[in-house]
């Protein structure tokens, strides 16, 4: 199917791909048509090793200290969630990144991913595997409930282990830049290159994003997201909300005991971040299935993989 410009659903160890043949223009279009996807929003190519790379890559475009860091980060971190953005080759089609000259470009570690990229005998281009916007998949009938009808095949590989997208690095500024975190960590990253990591130039949200995941509102799900402070700040909230006549869901610490008590329904994430990051996009798509017009959370503490969760919460919320 991916060598006759199908589009194939597959798993990754973050979340579900929406995956076409990266070097063929007409299959990368069908992607955006099927997500509804602003054509701003590049695309991750996904190779099935690192000597791939130069397949889709222009690594001559890159200095000496640049080729150093991304042979640093496929040391530590392929495969695994890590994406980096490097130059793209000239054979690559223009739309998968937006019509910029840079390419992200990502190893997944998940063996069905790697298995599906050998076999097409293709690098795979690969958004996550959902409506444009809308929270993302992390089993494949996620997948099924965005893009039935829409897609022609999903590879069911159960529930996803890491949850949330893959942590993106741009390796052609100086010094390299965070344009999204995820499962590799901001502190990981910069042990292994040795230098802070710079934010992203702000952009307006209709020019060409030089990584996806960085639109202002994001990984969204029907209901309004408000985020609260505490668990005393969230049962106040629910209870203002639900006196102006919300049906109100909240997604729960296994410690929210007096919150699992008093608001029905509810979505327990678990209690370390990573159970938290694994278990978020599924919480917040089990509460939209039951209706509610408002989900609440609690804010977590931005270290680790929180500053992933932050991130997606914050773009799920804005409005």
């Amino acid at each position: 199917m991916l060598r006759e410009g199908g589009l194939v659903a597959f798993p990754t160890e973050t979340v579900y791909g929406l995956g076409a043949n990266a070097l063929d223009a007409r299959a990368v279009a069908r992607i955006y048509e099927a997500k509804q996807r602003a054509l701003n929003d590049p695309l991750i190519v996904h190779i099935a090793a690192p000597e791939q790379l130069e397949q889709v890559a222009d690594l001559s475009a890159l200095s000496d200290l640049q080729r150093a860091r991304l042979d640093a980060l496929a040391g530590a971190f392929w495969p695994g969630p890590l994406t980096v953005v490097v130059w793209r080759k000239a054979s690559v089609p223009a739309n998968v990144s937006a019509g910029l000259d840079t390419l992200a470009v990502r190893f997944p570690s998940h063996p069905i991913a790697q298995a599906l990229i050998r076999y097409a005998q293709c690098p795979i281009a690969a958004p996550s595997a959902n409506r444009f916007g809308h929270v993302s998949p992390t089993t494949a009938q996620h997948v099924l409930d965005d893009l039935d009808g829409r897609i022609d095949l999903v590879l069911d590989g159960g529930a996803t282990q890491i949850g949330l997208e893959s942590t993106v690095v741009n390796l052609t500024t100086e010094p390299p830049q965070l344009l999204r975190p995820g499962g590799v960590t901001r502190a990981q990253v910069e042990a292994v290159l040795g230098v802070a990591l710079a934010a992203p130039v702000q952009q307006n949200d209709e020019s060409a994003m030089p990584a996806p995941g960085m639109l202002t509102r994001h990984y969204a799900p029907r209901a309004r997201l408000v985020l609260c402070a505490d668990e005393d700040a969230l049962l106040a909230q629910h209870a203002f909300l639900k006196g102006q006549g919300e049906l109100v869901g909240a997604l729960l610490m296994r410690d929210h005991a007096r919150a699992q008590a008093t608001i029905h329904p509810h979505f327990v994430l678990g209690q370390t971040l990573e159970e938290v990051a694994r278990n978020l996009y599924a919480g917040l798509r089990a509460l939209d299935a039951q209706g509610v017009s408002v989900i609440l959370a609690v804010r977590l503490p931005e270290v680790g993989v929180g500053e992933a969760i932050a991130d997606r919460l914050r773009r799920a919320s804005a409005r």
